[in-house]
């Protein structure tokens, strides 16, 4: 570990997170009802491109031992995926009555980021092999 490594970090978590804020901001306005459906969506397409990451730093496309990889999975994505903010929410709906959605929250985050995962691995080997 080294000081650049920790500002490639820094640095991607801010877009990271900053991305994740906006995102989340404008459907939560254009959206009704309790379920926190920008916190599944956010979670799924991070899943989905940290699926890609993995193939494509693995292939040294950008290099194995550049600081790339740690902008964008542990930085980047990092800051945009809310693992700890779907959490929260699931536990808030679950205190709250809402029982079938808290449910629904977390088989829906796990089992599709799981997937999602799963599809940028498959999706990033095409391009690469």
């Amino acid at each position: 570990m080294d000081l650049k490594s920790i500002i490639f970090v820094g640095l991607g978590s801010f877009f990271g997170g900053s991305l994740r804020y906006v995102l989340a901001t404008v459907m939560d306005r254009n959206s009704s009802g309790v379920f926190p459906w920008s916190i599944l969506l956010i979670n799924s397409l991070g899943s989905f491109l940290i699926g890609v990451a993995a193939v494509v730093f693995s292939q040294a496309v950008l290099g194995r031992d550049s600081v790339w990889p740690l902008f964008v999975s542990v930085g980047m994505l990092g800051g945009f995926t809310t693992f700890s903010t779907f959490s929260l929410q699931t536990l808030r709906l679950a205190q709250d009555g809402h029982l079938a959605m808290a449910f629904f929250n977390a088989l829906g985050n796990v089992s599709l980021c799981l997937l999602l995962v799963y599809l940028g691995l498959k999706l990033a080997n095409c391009f690469v092999d």
